[in-house]
């Protein structure tokens, strides 16, 4: 083994001894069945019947196929491919259906291999992923440890599983693992699994994108004693590789069941701390994404510059065709110089986080009014915005020391939580200095307070004196701002800007998100 080899192979047992085993303790559904175990080095639920019991009341495609295929000793026959035939027969998808994505993780471009079934459906094949995350001591690809996730509609939730060789090289299983919590429960310890997708738009950086699209810092990353094992080559074969631009819709279904599900705990019984997590990811990122720019184009996704939830929020308040932001339209930077540095994995405002907010808008939770009035506030940062996320956590102290306790008691006794959400979002909305309460309420003749930065000398002066009529804005004077940030990006100077915006941004996500991507050049962080 080449020295790159070896210290590939340091650095991801480094990391995964690292990994933190997620959340301990009861999830929001419940106890977790998962033991305390640190990363996927851990041992298997136990026997058949352990494993049975650690699954009672599951209802998702993995669990069925494993009540099927595990020994009475707790293991499973074969290897991945094994795994995935049989599942494919519970979810009713023959191996033409079959695809396999590639990405490299922040485990020294150690690459992950992704594979679904039902392929053809977002809805279907969106049911079960399965990752094959580890390399051998060669460099190639384990096909004996293997992370499976399975919708379970009961519930509403993606259920988790692991599969690895023991000593004996026999595939031994662990339901529940709580280390997977660590990255996909995100730093506020959801306390579930849910899906993720560092890049979801062109071009993919660090993901396979052929075939279609030319790949960016993938090629030049993955190393050749991996791309070149035969059981890497086997998971990748034509026919069986596919492009990240295939999984994305797969994707975004999975963030449309889990959002979906969420936004239906409405119409539970009122319960404060429930909606208090409700609502949470109008305010705060629970999750980021990413985006880069195309190659050496000078085309970037506008999710850097704007809210990505913005757009569709504008739309449901009546102005689509209003601004070119509105539909979407692509960032267009200078393309970047001979030899100059392409800009790539800008963090942003994460997918997972917009689609869980407007699933409450879309159900009439709150109103677009009220969650474009959120994120109005310190919109020139559309993704790390302290001020937005310490004014949720100082409201939801309040909130969690009996500020609101005699408006939920007067609610009717069928209230639901549906019913406390606009009480929670009054309270969240006060800028509480020293006892001083200020409403960010729009004032007279306007609907919303503008807040670009929240950072800005003038603003903060303003905002500790509790001067704050002044920024009361009408949309349509919040949409010209946007759209004016927007065009600036075609100056010749912002393009240099960005790079200070990313490292800002991405020093920030490094240090909170597991799931931060490895930049291929160091970030100088302060």
């Amino acid at each position: 083994m080449g020295g790159d080899t070896v210290t590939r192979l340091a650095l991801a047992l480094v990391a995964l001894a690292t990994v933190c085993a997620g959340c301990a303790g009861d999830t929001p559904y419940g106890p977790d069945p998962g033991d305390d175990c640190t990363g996927d080095r851990c041992a298997s639920t136990g026997s058949r019947a352990e494993i049975l019991a650690a699954m009672d009341g599951f209802a998702d495609p993995v669990s069925t196929y494993l009540r099927g295929a595990v020994t009475e000793s707790g293991t499973l026959p074969g290897d991945y491919n094994d795994v995935l035939s049989g599942i494919g027969e519970i979810l009713g998808c023959d191996a033409s259906t079959e695809k396999s994505f590639v990405v490299l993780q922040n485990l020294a471009f150690i690459p992950k291999i992704i594979f679904t079934r039902c392929s053809q459906s977002a809805q279907l094949g969106s049911r079960f992923f399965m990752a094959v995350p580890d390399i051998d001591e060669a460099g190639d690809m384990n096909p004996k440890l293997v992370h499976l996730i399975g919708w379970d509609e009961n519930a509403g939730i993606y259920r988790r599983y692991i599969a690895r060789a023991d000593e004996g090289g026999q595939m031994r299983v662990n339901v529940s693992p709580k280390f997977c919590l660590g990255c996909h429960g995100g730093p506020y310890k959801l306390g579930t699994w849910v899906p993720l997708m560092n890049e979801m738009v062109e071009p993919w950086s660090e993901w396979n994108a052929q075939p279609g699209f030319g790949s960016q810092l993938f090629d030049e990353f993955l190393a050749p004693e991996t791309r070149d094992g035969p059981v890497y080559r086997a998971m990748t074969a034509p026919g069986r590789l596919d492009s990240a631009a295939d999984l994305e819709p797969l994707v975004r279904a999975a963030m449309s069941r889990v959002a979906g599900a969420r936004a239906r705990e409405r119409e539970h019984a009122a319960d404060v701390h429930r909606a208090l997590d409700l609502i949470r990811p109008l305010y705060c990122d629970e999750h980021v994404s990413f985006v880069s720019e195309l190659h050496r184009t000078g085309e970037l996704p506008q999710d850097a510059v704007i809210d990505g939830g913005l757009p569709r929020l504008f739309a449901m308040l009546g102005y689509r065709g209003t601004w070119p932001w509105v539909r979407g339209d692509a960032l267009r930077l200078v393309p970047p110089a001979p030899g100059a540095e392409t800009l790539t994995l800008v963090p942003v405002r994460g997918q997972l986080p917009i689609e869980k907010a407007l699933a409450l808008v879309a159900r009439g939770a709150l109103s677009p009014a009220q969650a474009v009035r959120v994120r109005a506030l310190d919109y020139a940062h559309p993704v790390g915005s302290g001020f937005r996320c310490q004014l949720y956590a100082d409201g939801r102290a309040r909130i969690e020391a009996g500020a609101i306790d005699d408006e939920v008691a007067a609610l009717p006794a069928d209230a639901t939580i549906a019913s406390v959400l606009p009480i929670i979002y009054d309270e969240i909305m006060v800028l509480d200095r020293d006892g001083v309460r200020t409403p960010l309420s729009p004032p007279d003749g306007a609907d919303i307070l503008a807040i670009a930065d929240s950072t800005d000398p003038d603003t903060v002066a303003a905002l500790a004196a509790g001067q704050i009529s002044g920024f009361g804005a009408s949309f349509e004077e919040l949409g010209d701002d946007l759209q004016a940030r927007v065009d600036a990006t075609a100056e010749a100077g912002f393009r240099d800007g960005f790079f200070a915006v990313r490292r800002d941004r991405a020093c920030r996500v490094m240090d909170r998100y597991p799931t931060a991507p490895l930049y291929p050049a160091p970030m100088a962080c302060p």
